[in-house]
């Protein structure tokens, strides 16, 4: 088994990090605190067509599939 250089790794999850976190800038943008919204990830949307994330003053929480991200 084959095992990749540490520093590799490491400058690839930086990369993965800044693309995520502009493009949750990029789409909370314009939301107020308690604002729900369409998770970018799962995209889940209630039969009264309500948004299951919420926006908190540090990130979002969607409560369809479980997902915390800061940002």
């Amino acid at each position: 088994m084959q095992f990749l250089n540490p520093i590799i790794l490491e400058a690839t999850r930086k990369e993965k990090m800044q693309k995520l976190e502009s493009e949750l800038k990029n789409f909370v943008k314009g939301s107020k605190v308690g604002e729900r919204i369409e998770c970018p990830f799962c995209h889940y949307v209630s039969k009264n067509n309500k948004f299951s994330a919420v926006v908190f003053e540090d990130g979002i929480k969607c409560f369809a599939c479980g997902k915390w991200r800061r940002i």
